[in-house]
């Protein structure tokens, strides 16, 4: 699958074409425990449409699903930030807060070191995830987690985790710069792009690069929201200098909303295509790639496509379609507190209408009785 090459302009989004070879029942998406972070975000949409922020998105999605409390873990090189997402978070939560301190020096002073990093990975280490597990949140936020931390997250956490902001030292932790950057974007795509020796600040790009080159890894699956074609397209070009790639759209399969019982962004549509992270971690697997790499996947999507991708997983850059994808700029210009009230009973309303995956066979059922 090489979905960032689509000659079929994304058919599967606006006519349900499946390019997989025959649609994929998924039950997993009748599942609860699936189901809720697969739909979420689609509600929101409704109500909203691309309007709201990633972290006005993480507010929204924790509260429908009704926690009282989230864990946070960040980076010891983004105190400030780490700090600042807590304040966001705390008018609505309790949140629990971890800090990643493995690359913290004896005297205190935080220092980029790639060696130490891979190996903690190497080792497995979940010294920071089981800390976080400890303090028992039904749910995660990382921020500003270096690639391998980022990793062991997604394997060893014991709740559902989503990435709001990915490390990047050169771009100001705005991975998506190496793309919309036509110096950086030239540069990479010549093959340019590598750290130089002993070049220990590196965008995300080049953190990712040399980890999986350091770790052996031959193939790199890409799951992306069909939103970020062009950019996936031009990230597949780049690491397919180095690795074998393969890419999986969100919309893969041409799933009608309907059919999981979703409304339609554009109710007049006559077809709009379901996400299927389900879909996508699946695929990924079942072609063998030793690397996924999470590009704009919605919020809840995210954390679906993970808990269905076997090899390691990590985020190159999380979706906000409002700030151009740079998600800390909610916490830098307090973007957080504009026009959105968490209290609107509309997105609530819609979680409780469309809650049912089938609700004529809910309603069958309750006639029979």
């Amino acid at each position: 699958m090489r979905c960032a090459y689509c000659e079929l302009k994304m058919e599967c989004s606006s006519k349900g074409r499946d390019c997989w070879g025959g649609t994929l029942e998924l039950p997993e998406y009748r599942d609860p425990g699936v189901r809720s972070y697969t739909t979420y975000s689609a509600f929101l949409q409704h109500v909203y449409g691309n309007n709201l922020t990633r972290l006005q998105e993480v507010i929204f999605v924790c509260r429908m699903m009704g926690f009282k409390e989230v864990g946070l873990a960040y980076c010891a090189g983004l105190e400030r930030e780490g700090q600042l997402m807590a304040e966001a978070l705390a008018p609505h939560f309790e949140v629990r807060s971890v800090r990643c301190d493995r690359c913290v020096a004896p005297d205190g002073r935080f220092v980029i070191d790639p060696d130490r990093r891979f190996e903690l990975y190497r080792q497995d280490d979940k010294t920071v995830v089981e800390a976080l597990n400890a303090l028992g949140a039904p749910f995660h936020i990382t921020l500003g987690l270096c690639i391998e931390q980022d990793i062991l997250f997604n394997k060893h956490s014991k709740v559902p985790v989503s990435n709001f902001a990915a490390q990047d030292w050169v771009l100001g932790h705005f991975p998506l710069g190496v793309i919309y950057t036509s110096y950086q974007r030239k540069k990479y795509l010549q093959g340019k792009g590598l750290p130089k020796p002993g070049q220990v600040r590196r965008t995300r790009l080049q953190d990712l690069i040399v980890f999986a080159q350091r770790a052996g890894f031959k193939a790199i699956g890409l799951g992306f929201c069909n939103g970020l074609f062009e950019e996936v397209r031009i990230l597949s070009d780049i690491l397919s200098q180095y690795f074998v790639v393969y890419s999986v759209c969100c919309k893969t399969s041409g799933i009608d909303k309907k059919t999981q019982n979703t409304p339609y962004m554009n109710p007049n549509a006559a077809f709009e295509s379901a996400c299927n992270p389900v879909g996508q971690g699946k695929i990924l697997s079942r072609l063998g790639v030793d690397l996924v790499v999470q590009l704009g996947i919605c919020l809840g999507h995210d954390v679906t496509f993970a808990r269905f991708s076997l090899p390691p997983t990590t985020t190159f850059a999380p979706k906000d379609r409002v700030l151009c994808h740079n998600t800390l700029a909610a916490l830098y210009s307090d973007a957080h507190v504009l026009d959105v009230d968490y209290n609107d009973p509309r997105p609530y309303e819609v979680a409780r209408k469309y809650a049912d995956p089938n609700p004529r066979d809910a309603g069958a059922e309750k006639t029979s009785a």
